[in-house]
C-alpha cells in the first residue's frame, strides 16, 4: 500500500471521528428537553434525507428486496444502539459515555466468533478482561462518590453490545450490498420502526432544535461515507486507533458546550480500555474491525 494513500486514509479516518464526535455533542444537547423517543426518531429521519440525496447522486435509489430483508436485523441492533446511547447521553457526562462505549471491540470479537465462526484466542481474551478493568475503576467512581448514573452505566455498555452486533452485521452485508443502499435503508426502517414511538411522546420543538438534526443527519452521512472511504483503503488495524481521538473531541466538547470537566477516575478507565482495544485490533488479534455503516454515532 502506497504511504500516501496510507495518509488519505489515516485523514479520512479522523475526520470520521471528528465528525462523529460533534453529532454526539449534537445530540446531548438535544436530548435537553427532548423525549428521547423523538430524538431517535429525528436522527435517523435527518439520516434519511441525506442518506437519499447520496443513494440518488450514485444511481442506487432503489434497493432490491434482499438488500431490505439483510438490513432489518442490522437495523434493529443500530437502533437499539442508538436509543441506549442517546439515553446514556442524557445521565452522563460526554466524555464518560464515550469511554464506556469504547468496550464495543471486545463484543466483536465474542459476536464474530458467534456468527462467523472468527476463532478466539487467548491474547483477545486477556485483552477483554484488561478492558473491563477500565469499566470497573468507572464504576468505583459511582460507588465511592455517587458520581454519575448506575442506569447510564448500564445504557452505555449495552449500547456497546448493540454496536458490536450491528457492526458484525454490517461486516457481512456489504458482501451482498452497496454502502449507499446499506445506509438508506437502514435509515429508512429504522425511522419506520421509530415513529410510532416518537408520536407517542411527541411534544412541540423549535424550529433551533430542528435545525440541529438536520446538522446530525448531516454529521452523520458525511462522517460514515469518510470512515466507509477510509477502511476500503487501508486496513483496520491501522485505522482502529484513530478511533479512540473520540476521547479527545468527548472531552473538549464536553468542557467547552456542557461545563462538565472528566475525572481521574474516568480519564483512568479510558486510558485503560484504550490500551486493552489497542490489543485486539493489532495485526494476529482475533479478527479485524468490519467496515461501520450507519449504526450508532
Amino acid at each position: 500500500m502506497q504511504s500516501s494513500m496510507r495518509l488519505y486514509a489515516a485523514g479520512a479516518a479522523l475526520l470520521a471521528v471528528f465528525l462523529f464526535s460533534g453529532l454526539d455533542a449534537l445530540v446531548k444537547a438535544t436530548t435537553y428537553g427532548t423525549p428521547l423517543a423523538m430524538v431517535v426518531f429525528l436522527r435517523y429521519a435527518a439520516g434519511l434525507i441525506f442518506s437519499s440525496g447520496s443513494a440518488a447522486a450514485q444511481g442506487q435509489l432503489r434497493p432490491g428486496w434482499p438488500t431490505i430483508r439483510r438490513a432489518f436485523g442490522r437495523s434493529l441492533a443500530g437502533l437499539s444502539c442508538a436509543a441506549l446511547f442517546f439515553g446514556a447521553l442524557k445521565l452522563l457526562p460526554l466524555a464518560q459515555t464515550v469511554a464506556l462505549t469504547f468496550t464495543s471491540p471486545f463484543f466483536m470479537v465474542l459476536i464474530s466468533a458467534a456468527m462467523i465462526g472468527d476463532p478466539v484466542t487467548r491474547r483477545s481474551l486477556l485483552a477483554a478482561a484488561f478492558g473491563f478493568l477500565g469499566v470497573v475503576v468507572m464504576l468505583a467512581e459511582k460507588l465511592s462518590a455517587e458520581a454519575g448514573s448506575p442506569l447510564g452505566f448500564a445504557m452505555a455498555l449495552s449500547s456497546a453490545v448493540a454496536y458490536a452486533l450491528s457492526m458484525i452485521m454490517s461486516r457481512r452485508d456489504t458482501v451482498h450490498d452497496s454502502v449507499p443502499q446499506m445506509i438508506l435503508v437502514q435509515n429508512f426502517i429504522s425511522a419506520v420502526v421509530a415513529l410510532p414511538f416518537a408520536v407517542y411522546w411527541y411534544q412541540p420543538i423549535a424550529g433551533e432544535t430542528l435545525l440541529m438534526f438536520l446538522a446530525i443527519g448531516a454529521l452523520g452521512t458525511g462522517g460514515n461515507y469518510a470512515i466507509t472511504w477510509a477502511y476500503k483503503h487501508a486496513p483496520a488495524t491501522l485505522l482502529g486507533p484513530f478511533e479512540f481521538t473520540a476521547l479527545i473531541w468527548a472531552v473538549t466538547f464536553g468542557m467547552v458546550f456542557f461545563g462538565e470537566i472528566p475525572s481521574v477516575y474516568t480519564l483512568i478507565g479510558a486510558a485503560i480500555i484504550i490500551c486493552a482495544c489497542l490489543v485486539v485490533v493489532q495485526p494476529n488479534a482475533t479478527s479485524a474491525r468490519p467496515k461501520p455503516d450507519d449504526a450508532c454515532p
